[in-house]
C-alpha cells in the first residue's frame, strides 16, 4: 500500500537510495499565465506578477535543497503555466542555479521550454539560444481564429504564424507545435487546414491532443450547465483519422498516442517519462519520480513561497509505489507508446508472462480490434488509441481485483 506522509524538511527531502550512477530528468514548473484558458487544468496563476520575485527566490531555494550534483541530467523541461511569460533575467537566474547544483554537462542533453506565441520575438529566441535551450514547444493549439477564440487563447493565427517564422529562422531546430482537436464547433476542414499549416512549416514534432473536459476547469463547469457541448464523437473520430493519414503521408512517426515526430526527433524528456526513468520536479505542483517513490509539491503558489521562508518543502503526495502500482503504470505508459508492451522486458521486470496473465482480456480486446500482438509485443491499434483511457482502466481493474 502507498505509505503517505505530509511534510518533509529540507534535510529529509532527497531519497537516500538514489544512486550516484543514475541519470535523471528535471522538470521546472513556471506557474504564471497572462490569461487562464478555460480548458486547462494544469497548476497555473494569472494576475499575480507581484509574486514572481518571491517565487523565483523559492524555486532557487528548492533547487539548492534538492541538488544532485553527481547525477547526470539527460533532459530539462520548463513547463507551466507559461514559462515564456517569465522575464529573461529571472529565467537566466534559475538556469544559473540549475547549472550550479546539477550536472547538466551531458553533450546530448535536451533543454526544452514551452512558449506562448504572443511572447515570442527575435530577442527572446536569441536569449533562449544563448542560454542553451535547444528545443521549443509552441502552444499554438490551432491556426483557426474561431477555434482559438473558443479555447480562450490570447493569440491569433497571425501571431502564431509570426512566432513560428521567427523560431524557424533561429538556430533552434528542434521545434514542437501543440494542436487541439475535438473543440466544440470545430470543423473537420479547419482541423485539416491546421495540420496542413504544420506540415508546410516542416516542423519536426507535433503534439496533437483531443480536448477533454477536466473537473475544476471553466469548460467543465460550462458543460455541467449545458452552456457548452462536447464535439460529436463521430467528428472527433474523423479528426483523428485525418491526423493519422496526413502525418503518415508526410513521413511523421506516431511514436506515442498524442505525439508525432520526424525520424530521430522524438522528445527525449517525454520518452524518459513514459519509460519510467527518474525525474525530479521543481516548483509548485511539480511531481517527482525517483526509485519508485513519487512526490508532488504543494500546488498553492502562496503556500509554496511561505513554506520556503521557513525552509520547508511540503508535498501534497509522498509515497512509494507498490508492485501493483508499478505494474499498472508500466502497462499504461507502455501502451501509450507505439511499441506497446515488450513481452520479454515485461517478464524480466515482473516475472510473469504478459499474455498468460491477461489472456482473457487481450483476447476480448483483440476481437474488437483494439489491441494487436506479434511475437515480441502487444500494442494498441489505431482504433484502440481512441479508447486508450478505457483500455487502461480495464487492465487496472484486472490487476486490482487479482493482485500478483
Amino acid at each position: 500500500m502507498k505509505n503517505k506522509e505530509t511534510k518533509m524538511r529540507k534535510t529529509e527531502i532527497i531519497n537516500p537510495t538514489f544512486g550516484h550512477h543514475k541519470d535523471l530528468s528535471l522538470y521546472v514548473h513556471i506557474p504564471f499565465c497572462d490569461v487562464i484558458c478555460p480548458y486547462c487544468d494544469f497548476n497555473k496563476f494569472s494576475k499575480v506578477d507581484n509574486l514572481i520575485p518571491e517565487f523565483v527566490k523559492s524555486l532557487i531555494q528548492e533547487i539548492k535543497v534538492r541538488k544532485l550534483e553527481n547525477n547526470k541530467v539527460a533532459s530539462i523541461s520548463f513547463g507551466g503555466g507559461t514559462p515564456s511569460y517569465l522575464a529573461n533575467n529571472d529565467l537566466k537566474l534559475i538556469f544559473k542555479n540549475l547549472n550550479d547544483n546539477f550536472d547538466i554537462s551531458e553533450e546530448k542533453i535536451e533543454i526544452s521550454i514551452e512558449v506562448n506565441p504572443k511572447d515570442i520575438d527575435i530577442d527572446k529566441i536569441k536569449f533562449y539560444e544563448d542560454l542553451g535551450i535547444n528545443r521549443i514547444s509552441v502552444g499554438g493549439q490551432s491556426f483557426d481564429n474561431s477555434v482559438l477564440k473558443t479555447l480562450g487563447r490570447n493569440h491569433d493565427s497571425k501571431e502564431l504564424l509570426t512566432s513560428l517564422e521567427i523560431i524557424k529562422k533561429s538556430n533552434i531546430t528542434n521545434i514542437n507545435l501543440d494542436l487541439i482537436y475535438g473543440v466544440p464547433n470545430q470543423k473537420i476542414y479547419t482541423w485539416e487546414n491546421s495540420l496542413k499549416k504544420f506540415i508546410e512549416f516542416s516542423l519536426p514534432h507535433l503534439s496533437a491532443y483531443q480536448l477533454t473536459f477536466e473537473p475544476k476547469t471553466k469548460f467543465y463547469r460550462d458543460l455541467m450547465i449545458n452552456k457548452i457541448r462536447e464535439a460529436d464523437e463521430n467528428v472527433t473520430v474523423r479528426m483523428f483519422s485525418v491526423l493519422n493519414s496526413l502525418l503518415k503521408e508526410n513521413k511523421y512517426i506516431n511514436y506515442e498516442i498524442s505525439n508525432w515526430s520526424k525520424p530521430k526527433m522524438e522528445s527525449i524528456h517525454n520518452l524518459r517519462y513514459w519509460n519510467k526513468n527518474n525525474y525530479l520536479g521543481l516548483g509548485p505542483g511539480a511531481s517527482s519520480f525517483i526509485d519508485n517513490k513519487r512526490t508532488t509539491n504543494v500546488r498553492s503558489l502562496k503556500k509554496y513561497i511561505d513554506n520556503f521562508k521557513n525552509s520547508i518543502l511540503e508535498f501534497e503526495e509522498n509515497y512509494i509505489l507498490d508492485r501493483n502500482d508499478i505494474l499498472i503504470e508500466n502497462i499504461m505508459l507502455n501502451f501509450r507508446l507505439s511499441k506497446g508492451i515488450n513481452h520479454e522486458e515485461f517478464k524480466n521486470k515482473f516475472e510473469v508472462n504478459f499474455n498468460d496473465q491477461f489472456l482473457g482480456l487481450i483476447n476480448d480486446l483483440t476481437k474488437y480490434n483494439l489491441v494487436a500482438s506479434d511475437d515480441n509485443s502487444t500494442y494498441l491499434t489505431e482504433k484502440g488509441k481512441l479508447l486508450s483511457d478505457s483500455i487502461f482502466l480495464m487492465f487496472q481493474e484486472k490487476i486490482q481485483s487479482n493482485p500478483f
